[in-house]
């Protein structure tokens, strides 16, 4: 156990001193001064040759690494965390073109271009082309209308989120080409017409109601 523990740690010393090296040719001292380089370490790191440098491997097997390393807590939080947030990103996109997702829907989702587009396709192994779908019939019409408005508070389309469009298609069972297009090109199902005039005529007779109170309140 000694000696794995040595060899790691002789490990780590000889990627700190090839960092330094590299920061030294670079002349970035401030990272340098921020690892504990002094002046007379700066100068033994300048002076190093290939001999020196096999000695020096031979001894941190020997003795371990000569470093204090300390992790900065808040800086590993943030930095997993925006690789969480990347990676349910890289998920999301998966999953969306998975369900058949429409180049001009990564688009506007993601502001995607073609070429990721369809690297996306070919990591998700689909084989059917990207083409336009064919026409949906009527009663698809009506099953994606009535989950778009009684889900999505019929709200305007181009304001659904990825996760929106996710739920639609579990909702509806259908593919996201299929879905796309009925909300962007096909008018609402008979159904859904008929509850929109409902609703209209509920709100001119509402209208009407209030003009007759203030024409008898007069």
């Amino acid at each position: 156990m000694d000696i794995l523990m040595r060899h790691k740690e002789a490990q780590l010393t000889r990627a700190l001193l090839t960092y330094a090296a590299e920061c030294l040719h670079d002349g970035d001292y401030a990272a340098l001064r921020d690892l504990g380089f002094g002046e007379e370490e700066l100068r033994s790191l300048q002076s190093l040759t290939i001999e020196t440098v096999t000695l020096l491997s031979h001894h941190l097997q020997l003795h371990g690494h000569v470093l204090q390393v300390r992790l900065d807590r808040g800086a590993f939080r943030q930095l997993l965390a925006q690789v969480h947030r990347e990676s349910e990103r890289t998920h999301l996109k998966r999953e969306l073109v998975r369900r058949e997702a429409p180049a001009e829907l990564m688009a506007v989702l993601y502001n995607m271009g073609v070429r990721e587009y369809t690297g996306l396709r070919r990591a998700v192994r689909l084989t059917r082309g990207p083409g336009r779908p064919p026409d949906p019939d009527e009663a698809t019409i009506e099953v994606v209308w009535r989950a778009w408005k009684n889900h999505h508070g019929a709200r305007d389309p181009a304001e659904l989120t990825p996760e929106d469009w996710l739920s639609l298609s579990e909702r509806t069972g259908r593919d996201l080409r299929v879905i796309y297009r009925i909300l962007s090109e096909c008018p609402p199902a008979p159904a859904q017409r008929a509850g929109k005039r409902t609703s209209q005529r509920d709100s001119h007779a509402t209208h009407s109601e209030t003009a007759s109170r203030r024409a008898v309140g007069r």
